[in-house]
């Protein structure tokens, strides 16, 4: 073969359902011809590429090595179709994954919080896939050249080809030793004169924290910057530095002492996604979660029974 029109792109496709399905019977059921076709289909598959692509015995088929390299790779082709038609066509395809990026953040528990959530009601279509975006920029990049579907991200994203919505928001407070905390007669001088510890990830919430200081006359004659949260907080609670962390309603904070210059410090979480991609289900679904504003729970939020029966478990596997 030569060119793309030498290959049967039915064939491929069949070999591609079978492969997906783990069984001839379900494959037909789905695609809607008979075993019998699918099986002729895929021996036509191997003899134009000249390699076995299933063991059979009487177990049913197996993927060989030869057929694992080929569906990876026809899995990519058909997603990427699926895309294709869904947003040529206006109608509801699915069947590919979708990538959300999630910036590096200490709102990670809101933020995982609501992707969790979003698996519930993506999931009929496809897998959800989380990826680690480092900062904004990062990510809105990503966006823009199609690497992710959708981010999450604390600062609001510029351009016109972008939408995005408030999904959250989460409060910082300062903590130090509860020991440290009562050598000061007020609080600002903590900040000012212990070292100041700061994750060097965080670059957003960096700025809004630097930005508070500032705005009460604060310059910390020293900062520490770590690659890990946990190394500053064990600092913090030997009372060798200052940090931040998320507010807690709980106040478990372990030993450490919370306060604030005011109030607690705001900050924003935003979806964002491309305004050209709204028709598509991974985005309506999106925005069906932002409605909720994470107050109501998917219907089956904690029910094991609703993924067995998404990924279509025999019952003859069940206890």
């Amino acid at each position: 073969m030569q060119n793309l029109k030498d290959i049967n792109w039915n064939h491929l496709y069949y070999f591609y359902e079978v492969s997906r399905a783990q069984s001839l019977k379900k494959a037909s059921e789905y695609i809607g011809v008979t075993s019998a076709t699918l099986s002729e289909q895929i021996k036509r598959l191997e003899e134009k590429f000249g390699r076995k692509l299933f063991h059979r015995d009487y177990k049913g088929l197996t993927l060989t090595a030869d057929g694992e390299l080929l569906f990876n790779k026809a899995k990519h082709i058909f997603e990427e179709g699926s895309r294709v038609l869904e947003y040529f066509s206006g109608d509801v395809v699915g069947g590919y994954p979708v990538s959300v990026g999630i910036e590096e953040t200490l709102s990670y528990d809101l933020a995982i919080e609501f992707s969790s959530q979003y698996w519930d009601l993506y999931t009929q279509y496809g897998i959800v896939n989380t990826v680690r975006q480092p900062e904004h920029e990062t990510l809105i990049d990503n966006l823009k050249h199609g690497n992710i579907d959708w981010g999450i991200s604390l600062k609001k994203p510029k351009g016109k080809s972008l939408a995005f919505e408030e999904i959250g928001s989460f409060e910082v407070v300062f903590c130090c030793s509860e020991d440290l905390f009562d050598k000061f007669k007020d609080p600002k001088d903590i900040l000012g004169n212990i070292p100041f510890a700061q994750t060097s990830w965080d670059k957003n919430v960096n700025e809004i924290i630097s930005e508070h200081l500032r705005n009460h006359g604060i310059m910390p004659k020293e900062k520490i910057f770590s690659d890990h949260q946990d190394f500053i907080k064990k600092l913090c609670e030997r009372g060798r530095c200052v940090m931040f962390l998320p507010y807690n309603p709980l106040g478990d904070y372990q030993g450490l002492k919370t306060f604030s210059l005011d109030k607690p410090i705001k900050t924003s979480l935003y979806a964002i996604w491309k305004k050209s991609e709204e028709g598509m289900i991974p985005i309506i679904k999106l925005k069906e979660l932002i409605q909720s504003k994470l107050t109501d729970y998917p219907e089956r939020y904690e029910d094991i029974d609703f993924q067995i029966e998404i990924s279509e478990v025999s019952d003859e596997l069940l206890k």
